[in-house]
């Protein structure tokens, strides 16, 4: 899965097809990076309302974003897993391998299915994870969206181009009761195919989290209701 950008430089303007093919590319490119615009735009517009107008773990400040465009290749799936791993942990620093590795996993697992099995001409996916980075919660929210191209001369190169959001904030843990909370990241983390004793540490290093921010203990009342879980968006083509 390479940059929609590196596949540009692989086209040279020495015949007239090849400047054509490089001109087909760079207008994809600019479409997939309006795309990636106008999503991290989306997700920024549905996080502030999270927690009330939509029933998602709520947040206090939007830490950081990343956007990429790709080309994608049938062979490029043997390789998605590495790629997404490698990309969420310079993202989410701080955070237990086997955490990342897991919520890689599943980010992994959803884009194989959505990039690799979709028959659609397009489509775009989107799912939130939450993880803890140090001494914080953090929910990462992901969006995705894919072109399939059929154009000749370009196809062997990129069969489909994707472009991919991910934005990072901070969970409000004066909104979401623990009880609630521990439901939703322990079914993540069940999952994200973890063993029993990883759960477990994964549990209570989120407990001593929320322990810590609330000072005097645990709530047992909830403020909002979360009633769809991380990560429970399925693929809708578009």
């Amino acid at each position: 899965m390479s940059l929609v950008r590196d596949i540009v430089k692989q086209f040279d303007n020495s015949d007239e097809l090849a400047q054509t093919q490089r001109e087909v590319v760079e207008s994809l490119a600019r479409l997939g990076e309006t795309k990636a615009e106008l999503f991290e735009a989306k997700i920024q517009e549905s996080l502030r309302g999270a927690g009330g107008t939509n029933s998602t773990v709520p947040i206090t400040s939007i830490l950081a974003s990343k956007k990429e465009v790709h080309a994608f290749t049938s062979t490029s799936a043997e390789h998605l897993a590495d790629t997404v791993k490698s990309s969420l942990k310079s993202f989410v620093s701080g955070t237990a391998d086997s955490i990342i590795d897991g919520v890689g996993g599943l980010i992994s697992e959803a884009l194989t299915v959505f990039l690799g099995g979709a028959s659609a001409s397009t489509g775009t996916m989107e799912e939130y994870y939450v993880v803890t980075e140090g001494l914080s919660i953090v929910r990462v929210d992901l969006k995705a969206w894919y072109l399939n191209v059929s154009a000749r001369g370009i196809y062997e190169k990129m069969e489909r181009i994707s472009a991919f959001v991910a934005v990072k904030s901070t969970v409000d843990l004066t909104k979401i009761d623990f009880n609630t909370f521990l439901y939703l990241y322990q079914n993540q983390l069940t999952a994200a195919h973890l063993d029993k004793n990883q759960v477990k540490q994964a549990l209570q290093e989120a407990k001593e989290i929320y322990q810590e921010f609330n000072g005097a203990g645990l709530r047992t009342q909830a403020v909002h209701h979360i009633t769809r879980a991380p990560g429970s968006t399925a693929p809708r083509s578009s």
